[in-house]
């Protein structure tokens, strides 16, 4: 029970983070803009990844200012946070799928 509590928590924790990062692809896709997620929109908000004070230093530099690597260093930093939020939750569901098929 501890561990369904477990994977419940985590990986609640894990989805505030990996779906943002999945509609910051999306929208990087439609736009065929990478920088678009961390870019302001036309209402003068910020993309998905850096909308909040605590993300304000993933928010896109003026265009002239903008580097390719500053752009993969983004990408890098939000798909290892992901990654890192991911493994214990992964390990809880592959515990209780052993446990359950025992």
């Amino acid at each position: 029970m501890s561990m369904l509590l477990s994977l419940a928590l985590f990986g609640g924790i894990w989805l505030l983070v990996a779906v943002p990062l999945a509609r910051g692809v999306v929208a990087g896709l439609r736009a065929g803009e990478w920088w678009r997620p961390f870019e302001q929109n036309a209402r003068g908000r910020y993309g998905i990844l850096a909308n909040s004070r605590s993300l304000a230093s993933f928010r896109a530099p003026a265009p002239h200012r903008r580097t390719m690597l500053g752009l993969v260093t983004r990408w890098l930093i939000w798909t290892y946070v992901v990654a890192g939020l991911g493994y214990y939750p992964l390990m809880l569901a592959i515990r209780l799928a052993q446990l359950g098929g025992s």
